[in-house]
């Protein structure tokens, strides 16, 4: 692999809550999340009107995963493990205006730590993400939501995407009795890589996510998830090579745990069903969230 090629495969390899594959310059299948996959239940039942306080609603979460990124769905893998811990700050607010409809701006900043497969070692920041959210409640049951997102790359070189890219979401929420639903499904435009003397178009990427969950008692409430991205094909300006588009299919179980009014813990499995051209899904998931 020449050097060019090298950096490229080396500064793609991992981009934390993003898909990522380079089967089509190194003919590895590389380390990937599927986008919005750290959602939990109630992940999406966020209030209007009354129920949001004069001040504003902060909420702190904690995401945390291990990966075992050792096998890959086509070739070989070029990663051995990613452990990740990402925190985001959530302020949720109303306008006087728009009493019945809600709103969430949202930043985020985390830390990874990633071994390739020949052993080699990378920690640091990831890049920052930040978005806003704007939600109503058709019934008192239910929720939608459209949610813009941004990621901005400022992490540390080996961690960073190196990239600007932005994401649409459609996300919603219904709850009936102790059930609770919770989905999305979205786009996300990928902008030019560039890094170390390489500049490459990336595909772009849809994905799609579910989570169902049954409340028995407050320490009780297991729940099961599916996780979809397909990720169209890129092209390296610089060799005049297309990268291969990837795709996978990952379920997740797991259990919500009510810990008081304002903190709750969710933990959980994840593994994949079906791919092409990047690492198998095989993760620990921990979910905190504080309400202030």
């Amino acid at each position: 692999m020449n050097v060019l090629k090298h950096e490229f495969v080396r500064g793609f390899m991992i981009v934390v809550l993003v898909s990522v594959c380079l089967a089509g310059v190194s003919n590895k299948a590389e380390a990937g999340i599927i986008p919005y996959s750290v959602i939990a239940p109630h992940e999406y039942q966020l209030p209007v009107g009354d129920d949001i306080p004069a001040g504003g609603l902060p909420i702190l979460l904690s995401y945390n995963t291990y990966r075992e990124e050792g096998k890959a769905w086509d070739g070989d893998s070029g990663s051995r493990s990613l452990f990740a811990n990402i925190n985001k700050l959530a302020y949720v607010f109303k306008f006087d205006a728009l009493p019945q409809v809600g709103f969430l701006w949202e930043g985020l900043a985390g830390f990874a730590s990633a071994v390739t497969k020949d052993d080699q070692s990378f920690t640091g920041m990831i890049d920052a993400q930040t978005g806003v959210v704007a939600w109503i409640k058709p019934t008192k049951n239910w929720v939608t939501c459209l949610e813009y997102w941004l990621y901005m790359p400022w992490g540390d070189n080996e961690l960073s995407g190196h990239s600007w890219d932005h994401s649409i979401a459609f996300m919603t929420n219904y709850v009936l009795g102790n059930f609770t639903f919770d989905g999305d499904c979205g786009y996300k435009i990928k902008g030019d890589y560039k890094h170390g003397g390489v500049e490459a178009e990336q595909g772009d990427t849809f994905f799609a996510n579910i989570v169902a969950a049954y409340k028995f008692m407050k320490f009780v409430e297991p729940f099961a998830k599916l996780d979809y991205q397909a990720t169209g094909t890129g092209y390296n300006k610089v060799t005049s090579q297309k990268t291969s588009g990837n795709s996978e299919l990952a379920y997740g179980i797991g259990n919500r745990f009510n810990l008081t009014d304002k903190l709750s813990a969710d933990l959980w499995y994840e593994a994949g069903v079906t791919g092409r051209n990047t690492t198998k899904t095989n993760a620990g998931y921990l979910k905190v969230t504080y309400v202030f």
